[in-house]
């Protein structure tokens, strides 16, 4: 009986990347870590009015990027005055993710992740965010955050209701 050759590189393949595909799951996990840590960065940012901590995740022409209620008008702005605004916030601005979606593949990502904010502790809106993000030589860098806002009905996950 003869054997087939394709038949025998098919199974070669098919071993090769099942010994391989632990290592690019831990890859991908580990990347996806990355972008967390990063988009963390600049929420922790808030919370303690640190501008240049997030200033450091963001790539240099980053943008804001949101439309109004109810199918309103797309606004596209830089993140420039919402950092100067951030600086002299006094520790009174803090953002909640959760249910946090993070999508990577090789030198780009995207992060989607529910969001509430809070302003003096007490919630003022809620809504999407959409952060995009790229990796350059010297980690991922956020080019753009988009978001939706509401003001009812915001869960609360600070007190556990999200």
């Amino acid at each position: 009986m003869k054997r087939s050759r394709t038949g025998i590189g098919a199974a070669l393949v098919v071993v090769g990347a099942l010994a391989a595909a632990p290592g690019s799951a831990r890859a991908q996990e580990h990347a996806e870590h990355e972008v967390r840590t990063a988009v963390d960065r600049i929420f922790e940012g808030m919370r303690t009015a640190d501008a240049d901590a997030v200033r450091e995740v963001l790539a240099p022409d980053a943008r804001f990027a949101a439309v109004g209620a109810e199918g309103g008008a797309v606004s596209v702005q830089p993140m420039t005055g919402w950092l100067d605004a951030l600086a002299s916030s006094e520790g009174r601005w803090e953002e909640w993710i959760y249910d946090v979606e993070v999508r990577v593949d090789d030198p780009m990502a995207s992060v989607w992740a529910p969001y509430t904010f809070y302003l003096d502790g007490a919630v003022r809106h809620c809504g999407i965010n959409s952060i995009e993000l790229l990796r350059d030589g010297t980690g991922w860098k956020v080019t753009q955050i988009s978001d939706t806002r509401r003001t009812g009905s915001c869960p609360d996950p600070r007190n556990g209701s999200a």
